[in-house]
Formats: structure tokens, C-alpha cells, sequence
């Protein structure tokens, strides 16, 4: 049985990690001050100077095209596999379902990695490592449910599928039979 909420919680992850892996640029004011450029006397000139920054720490420009790039993959990566195992008819496409479950477990798995290495990196600090972790914890849960459920199911329906498939052979070889038989 599907788990529904899935797709909204990977949703908010997927904001979530824009948002935290979007590089900060600095900020410029315009500041008014007197210099002496040449030697000569004072001018007022319009120079500029960095604003203060919230405090917290970011991503270097520098992990752009590296580990944001990964861990907005694996974010978007959850989200369209949660959506693809949603909207496979389970009767027919459960092979395909489980592929898309065991994806979003590995993707999960890699991206714990990738938040924790931007911890150690100190690209982000302890509370936020934790709260995307949070983020991040209940998508698995529910993933590994949900798999868990389905694989039941699946296993279930194998050994109907090959019932069935052992009641034709053996209604076949019982016509070949009937047949040489005459």
C-alpha cells in the first residue's frame, strides 16, 4: 500500500535543499568616505563596502557544480522516483515499482552521506545537519515501509503467477499426451 505523504515530505526536502545549497553572494553598500588618491588633497568618493552576512555558514562558490550538485540530485531524485512508484499499477508494473522503492532507499543513503560530509567540511552547522537529516529520516522510513509492504505482495503474487504458469504446462502435457496416445 502506497504511502501518500511520501511525495509532500520529499517535496520539502527538495525546497529544503535549494534553498540551503544556493550560493551566497556577497552583498555591497554603497559608502561615502574621503581618500587622497594621487597624493593630492581629500575628495569624497562613492566606494563600497561588503555588507554583514547572516553568520551562518554556506557553500563556497567553489562546491557549486560538486557536492550541491549531488545533493540537489539525490533530493530530486527521491521526489521523482517517490512519484514514479506511486503511479505504477501494482498488479502489472510490481517489478518496476520496487526498483523505483530501492532507488529512493539508495538515493536517501547517499545523501545522509553528502549532508553529513557537509558537516565535517563545515559547510553547514550542527543544527542545520540535523534538521535536514529530519528532513531526510521519515522519506526513508516510509520508503522502507513501503518496500517492505510491496515486497510481501509481490512474493505473494510470483507464487500465483507461477501456479498458474505449472497448471498450463501441466494442462499442455496432458493434451500431448491424450494426443499420442490416439
Amino acid at each position: 500500500m502506497p504511502n501518500y505523504d511520501i511525495i509532500p515530505l520529499a517535496v520539502d526536502l527538495v525546497d529544503y535543499t535549494m534553498q540551503r545549497v544556493k550560493a551566497k553572494e556577497p552583498e555591497y553598500i554603497p559608502v561615502r568616505a574621503y581618500a587622497t588618491p594621487g597624493g593630492g588633497a581629500e575628495k569624497e568618493m562613492l566606494l563600497y563596502e561588503k555588507s554583514k552576512t547572516d553568520g551562518k555558514p554556506h557553500f563556497p562558490k567553489a562546491q557549486t557544480f560538486h557536492l550541491c550538485k549531488r545533493l540537489e540530485d539525490c533530493a530530486v531524485t527521491i521526489l521523482e522516483k517517490c512519484i514514479s512508484a506511486d503511479g505504477r499499477y501494482f498488479e502489472t508494473e510490481y517489478e518496476d515499482r520496487l526498483k523505483d522503492l530501492n532507488e529512493v532507499l539508495v538515493a536517501c543513503s547517499a545523501m545522509q552521506q553528502y549532508i553529513n560530509l557537509a558537516y565535517k567540511r563545515k559547510y553547514i552547522t550542527g543544527d542545520q545537519c540535523a534538521y535536514w537529516g529530519e528532513l531526510l529520516r521519515p522519506i526513508r522510513q516510509k520508503a522502507f515501509a513501503w518496500r517492505r509492504n510491496d515486497s510481501n505482495r509481490a512474493a505473494a503474487m510470483r507464487e500465483a503467477k507461477d501456479a498458474q504458469n505449472l497448471a498450463k504446462t501441466a494442462e499442455m502435457a496432458r493434451e500431448i499426451a491424450k494426443a499420442l496416445k490416439e
